[in-house]
């Protein structure tokens, strides 16, 4: 009696793989079970995943930002903003730098936080300690914050359209 060849398969979906090895029988019931199974269920995590595309998240910050051959300037004007926006809006930049390569990191300290934004220290570190709680800032290390995916896209959503609203207003 002959022995009916095995068959080896690997499914790959984004970050998820499964080896299936068998009989031809084996094999098709395993794929249809990963379909019919894992698949949905992937798909449906995709569907509500929150990602930042960067092609996306640079093009909403034209107008805000420039990329100089020093390094990432703000563009419009910052007084009628809040603390937790423009403590944001920093934190933007520094992304904007990073992806830009005009920056090592993606990252600011406290102190660079203090002096871009020319608010008190106790009030940066008081809103800075919100943002995290809210899931818009993440503390990398000793006073060392980067903007969270939702923060940046808290601020392509929300904070990009009124500050470009309000430059156009004082425009006009």
């Amino acid at each position: 009696m002959s022995e009916e060849p095995k068959i080896e398969v690997t499914i790959r979906y984004k970050d998820l793989e499964k080896k299936v090895s068998g009989n031809a029988d084996q094999v098709i019931r395993e794929i249809f079970s990963f379909l019919s199974d894992v698949l949905p269920q992937l798909q449906f995590i995709s569907r509500i995943s929150l990602t930042v595309d960067m092609q996306e998240f640079l093009s909403a910050c034209e107008g805000v930002f420039a990329v100089t051959p020093e390094g990432v300037v703000v563009v419009v004007p910052t007084d009628n903003l809040t603390d937790k926006e423009l403590i944001l809006l920093h934190l933007a930049k520094a992304k904007v730098g990073y992806v830009a390569g005009k920056d090592a990191r993606e990252t600011l300290l406290i102190g660079d936080l203090i002096a871009a934004t020319k608010r008190s220290a106790g009030t940066v570190a008081g809103r800075l300690s919100e943002m995290c709680s809210e899931g818009l800032v993440d503390r990398i290390g000793k006073g060392e914050y980067k903007a969270t995916t939702y923060g940046l896209d808290y601020f392509m959503k929300n904070i990009i359209p009124s500050i470009k609203l309000k430059t156009k207003v004082t425009i006009e």
